[in-house]
């Protein structure tokens, strides 16, 4: 989903800036598009109803020049449909990993998420819808309430000011979940009414609670427990976005050449997870995030430069060495010495070694490897460390 933007008349900005925020709306419109006909009629009828101020811009979109966007913050950001979706790991072992791919056919970043280049993609995740409805039903505010982005997302060159609702900036720009540091409890301090959770408060701050801070640490205590432990706290709602950072990028190498597989951006991803302090597992935000999707949803991302480049010279022989998800990057070298080779280059040897613990469930695209080997585009040279001889 995306929020509203009511734009001001139109200013003169810079022609590549322009060209990256049209290209972000035109693929938010795409996205409301193919979400349905039927989102006018629900906006005229429920949002309006809910919410008059955010229902106008719904309502009257010609007049008030609206646009629907998806991260106004996140300047290059480019909304892109998920394709595939598969597990690599069996439904009972103990690591959930998995391919997902996207759509980048026709945006900006299309030439730019050839993994053998050197590229990876920057997700942005979104925070679990129900455990958001629960945390504002909990904390009594309205998830229909309107509030400008604009501390999240300044005006724009062209005058825009982005609006959305409680629901949306605490799931899709408030990092709810995270943990939070020594200085979001002193600012805090000044909302806490009772003057026994102000103390309590401000003591978690001081040296001598080191101890107790570094407790709550351990246990992954978020922003949203301290927001409901302290029942004093007076909050408004335009003071959220100064006290909790926004959902940051999580970075994922691309595990394909965009040569090979045109229009595509595949990643290999496992989710991350860890035993708090108290025996409580929980989970990595944009890996869980990666863990649900499916295609025909959406996700926020862009292109970023990583190290892993693979050598122009295509006689030169490669050496690759990973293990788990590491296999990442090598996989799209693989895929373009098997590119280049159809386009009847010659290729140089490709060598690679890789592992994990067990065959059976972590030789993640094992079948497209030995495809290969046969082919004689890679030499797979592979190393299991709990498989019994």
């Amino acid at each position: 989903a995306a929020s509203a933007a009511a734009a001001a008349p139109a200013a003169e900005g810079q022609a590549a800036a322009r060209a990256v925020r049209q290209a972000q709306r035109e693929a938010v419109q795409r996205y409301v598009e193919q979400v349905g006909s039927g989102l006018d009629a629900k906006a005229g009828r429920d949002i309006v109803e809910k919410s008059g101020e955010l229902g106008k811009y719904f309502a009257f979109k010609q007049e008030y020049k609206t646009q629907y966007m998806a991260r106004p913050d996140v300047g290059e950001g480019q909304l892109l449909r998920v394709t595939d979706w598969y597990r690599l790991t069996p439904e009972d072992y103990d690591r959930t990993t998995f391919h997902v791919e996207v759509d980048v056919s026709g945006t900006s970043v299309e030439h730019l998420v050839n993994g053998a280049d050197g590229k990876a993609l920057s997700v942005y995740a979104t925070n679990d819808s129900k455990a958001v409805r629960s945390f504002l039903e909990r904390m009594g505010l309205d998830p229909f309430a309107v509030v400008s982005a604009e501390e999240i997302a300044p005006q724009d060159e062209d005058g825009s000011v982005v609006l959305t609702t409680v629901e949306k900036l605490f799931t899709q720009y408030l990092d709810l979940f995270g943990k939070p540091t020594r200085e979001f409890l002193k600012k805090l301090v000044p909302y806490a009414q009772d003057i026994l959770e102000k103390v309590k408060i401000a003591e978690l701050t001081l040296e001598r609670k080191t101890e107790e801070f570094q407790d709550r640490q351990a246990r992954a205590q978020t922003y949203a427990e301290y927001f409901l432990e302290f029942k004093s706290l007076k909050i408004p709602l335009d003071k959220y976005v100064e006290l909790v950072p926004t959902i940051k990028q999580r970075v994922y190498s691309i595990c394909s050449s965009s040569d090979y597989r045109p229009g595509k951006c595949q990643l290999l991803v496992v989710r991350e997870d860890w035993e708090a302090k108290g025996g409580e597992t929980k989970f990595g935000l944009c890996s869980s995030f990666l863990t649900f999707v499916r295609p025909s949803q959406y996700l926020v991302g862009h292109s970023t430069h990583s190290v892993m480049k693979i050598p122009e010279d295509k006689t030169v022989h490669i050496f690759m060495a990973g293990l788990g998800t590491g296999l990442a990057p090598f996989r799209a070298y693989v895929e373009q010495r098997k590119f280049q080779k159809n386009q009847g280059h010659k290729v140089g040897k490709s060598t690679l070694f890789f592992g994990g613990r067990y065959s059976k469930t972590e030789y993640y695209y094992r079948d497209e490897f030995e495809a290969y080997e046969k082919e004689g585009i890679v030499k797979c040279c592979n190393a299991w460390s709990r498989d019994t001889p």
